[in-house]
């Protein structure tokens, strides 16, 4: 009972020291300079629309899934009550993001207690809230939404709640689509009853939150949906191929009220075609679905789910470097401690550098560089994440490496 005890004054001293850093740095930096890099600027850009009565769906496309549109427009809406400005959404939208980014933390904690035990849960965890990119992140962007769903999700699942998993799949589907490749590991490890029944609550979800927008906003909701499908490519060596030194910007907030931007590619056109690439990475990620033995280890199902991602990222077109902070959590979890913060440090210094050192000073031709290095790295991450699904389990600080699946 006292190891117990003092484990979880460990974490409660953690998620303190975690949310104290964070508290101080948004006292001492001016709004301007903790979002130079980011996207806040743009968010709220947007959401200033709103003060026209024009709202995202229904007025202008969006290139977001809806959720987050929505929320920033409540953020904005709610500091404009106060004449606040940007700097006040700054202030809110970042005490948002400490919110989720602190339930990332408490939900990995459980997680790795789920999967390794208390002792290498408390040092994964201490780990896991030094980690700087998901820092700075909190001031730039809204993937503290993404990986909270998908931590969520991992975790409602884990411990049975397969329904309640589901909705926080289709919820999170609707921040950005990522959370929804969870589905693959949920088909691989459950019987089709029960992955059907997953799959039909996640798109239920999704139901409910985007027909009300398609019936309000018509042609602008279906554009906006559409949208993702339609871009050129960006930061990925697909656009360094097809000559595209860019990055995922689309264009300033005007084009948002032109129905055609929303389907316009911005660039040049893929050289390789779609269905090319689409068929060779389905049959790599059908041999690795069909080989991954996961369905009596936690530890495998989570490497499935971080590998569904990598090979999601090899194939996609664009590139944006906030998705990495989905993938930390996951290796963390899966890969042994020294190699999982090796693969995070140097995945974390090659995006940085090729975002803002590179990008924001107009030194696109360094993606030449970056872009190489960021795919033989996921490409190295996704062989020791197939490894991972048929390695014996890992024991992290003297204790069992991994949980049985149990409910299977």
């Amino acid at each position: 009972m006292n190891t117990w005890l003092t484990k979880q004054r460990d974490i409660t001293l953690m998620v303190v020291l975690f949310i104290a850093l964070r508290l101080m740095w948004l006292m001492v930096f001016p709004p301007d300079n903790l979002t130079l890099f980011g996207d806040y600027p743009y968010y709220y850009e947007l959401a200033a629309f709103s003060d026209q009565g024009y709202l995202p769906f229904i007025h202008y496309w969006s290139e977001y899934p809806p959720i987050f549109p929505f929320l920033s427009v409540a953020i904005y809406q709610f500091v404009h009550l106060f004449r606040g400005g940007y700097g006040a959404y700054t202030y809110l939208m970042g005490l948002v993001m400490l919110t989720f980014n602190t339930g990332n933390l408490v939900l990995f904690v459980r997680l790795a207690r789920r999967l390794h035990g208390d002792e290498a849960a408390v040092r994964l965890g201490w780990v896991y809230s030094l980690l700087f990119v998901p820092l700075i992140y909190t001031w730039w962007n809204f993937d503290a939404l993404t990986v909270f769903s998908c931590l969520l999700a991992l975790d409602l699942l884990f411990n049975g709640h397969e329904r309640w998993s589901a909705a926080v799949t289709g919820i999170g589907g609707m921040v950005k689509l990522m959370p929804l490749l969870i589905f693959p590991a949920v088909a691989r490890t459950r019987p089709w009853r029960r992955w059907l029944a997953y799959g039909l609550v996640t798109a239920a979800v999704i139901g409910i939150v985007a027909a009300p927008l398609l019936i309000l906003g018509g042609p602008m909701a279906l554009a906006s949906f559409r949208a993702p499908m339609s871009w050129s490519s960006w930061s990925t060596a697909w656009a360094l191929l097809d000559g595209n030194l860019r990055t995922g910007l689309l264009g300033g907030t005007d084009i948002h009220f032109d129905l055609p931007s929303a389907t316009k590619p911005v660039g040049n056109p893929s050289l390789v075609p779609e269905w090319i690439k689409l068929a060779a990475f389905g049959i790599l990620y059908t041999v690795i679905f069909w080989q991954a033995q996961v369905r009596q280890d936690l530890r495998r199902l989570v490497a499935l789910v971080g590998a569904t991602f990598v090979t999601f990222f090899l194939w996609n077109k664009g590139w944006s470097p906030q998705w990495q902070v989905l993938l930390f959590p996951l290796v963390l979890l899966v890969l042994p401690l020294r190699r999982s913060v090796l693969f995070i440090l140097v995945l974390s210094f090659v995006n940085l550098a090729e975002w803002p050192v590179f990008l924001s000073r107009g030194m696109n031709p360094w993606l030449y560089l970056t872009v190489p290095l960021r795919t033989a790295l996921h490409i190295l991450l996704l062989i020791e994440l197939v490894r991972a699904m048929n390695a014996k389990p890992v024991a992290l600080s003297g204790t069992v490496g991994s949980a049985q699946v149990g409910r299977v």
